[in-house]
């Protein structure tokens, strides 16, 4: 529980808390990524296309066998140190806490029933697919293309390696064919270890596959180079605190930051030393985390406020 204390009387006021805003956004593209891709008797570039790379392709791919040109998965790496370079400007070293983060993925074809103008891929179907966090950052995106595959960079070969460590899956995801070059969000469950590469700004790897056989899905990756690369979104808000009492005409106005649209219990004490800490009303954050407590009925003796989640 995160608990933010004030003091207040007639003529002294002392806060404890920060001014910076409620809620920070920063926005990262991938750097590395590559689909992984098993080959088929109706793939062009081949039956068995599982030890060559395709790191440098314009586009990323999931699809299951079924889809007619093998399976396609795809694997995503980014770098989150902008994020904890911006969160800890904002609101200090340790002073913030992760509340949100999603991928961001532009399709690249996007309408159903299409088939893409390169074989290798299947036609775009909707359909659904996994989101998996793995631990393992050390692979190559490699420079194979659907035209010149190489062998420099992760394979579909390459899975169990990747996988043999710790790995979680994070969500199953409805992918419905928006266009072309639309982009989709797809917000991440707030698990101990994605939140952990957050905090730390260090890198983090995502495995993309297919969740059924229906799904077709071509999105832009990050050799597409026009802007509509992988995006990661990672939001942060501070840790509750006060920011400011206002003692006058016979009120107190307390406010306070928090994480967006959660309730907080306002306690007061004429105590600081005691345990029994009063509940005086309930306030709620507002969309930007903004808190506002107004208390009529202050008297001019000594109070102490608190914050509780």
């Amino acid at each position: 529980m995160k608990i933010s204390l004030v003091v207040a009387c007639v003529i002294t006021l002392l806060c404890l808390g920060t001014t910076a805003e409620a809620q920070v956004t920063n926005t990262s593209a991938d750097y590395a990524d590559a689909f992984l891709a098993t080959g088929s008797t109706n793939n062009p570039d081949g039956n068995d296309l599982t030890a060559v790379n395709f790191g440098g392709a314009g586009t990323l791919v999931v699809a299951s066998a079924a889809s007619g040109k093998g399976e396609f998965q795809s694997a995503l790496k980014f770098n989150l140190a902008n994020s904890f370079v911006l969160f800890n400007t904002h609101y200090g070293p340790g002073n913030w806490t992760i509340t949100g983060i999603a991928l961001i993925l532009t399709s690249n074809y996007g309408t159903g029933g299409v088939q893409p103008n390169n074989g290798i891929f299947p036609r775009i179907s909707g359909g659904q697919f996994v989101i998996e966090w793995l631990a393992d950052n050390d692979w190559v995106e490699g420079a194979g293309t659907p035209n010149q595959p190489t062998t420099d960079g992760v394979t579909y070969d390459s899975l169990p390696e990747l996988v043999s460590g710790v790995n979680q899956i994070l969500c199953t995801n409805l992918f419905t064919p928006p266009g072309n070059n639309v982009p989709a969000t797809y917000p991440l469950p707030l698990i101990a270890n994605l939140v952990a590469n957050a905090s730390a700004g260090s890198d983090v790897t995502f495995l993309l596959y297919a969740a059924d056989d229906q799904i077709g899905f071509l999105f832009n990756s990050i050799n597409y180079g026009r802007g509509n690369e992988p995006l990661i979104q990672v939001i942060a808000t501070p840790i509750l605190s006060i920011v400011s009492g206002v003692y006058t005409n016979g009120g107190f106005l307390l406010t306070g930051i928090g994480n967006n649209n959660q309730s907080y219990k306002i306690q007061a004490s004429t105590n600081l030393a005691t345990t029994n800490w009063l509940t005086i009303g309930m306030a709620n954050a507002d969309g930007n985390g903004k808190i506002l407590f107004d208390e009529v009925s202050a008297t001019n003796a000594k109070c102490f406020y608190r914050l509780s989640q």
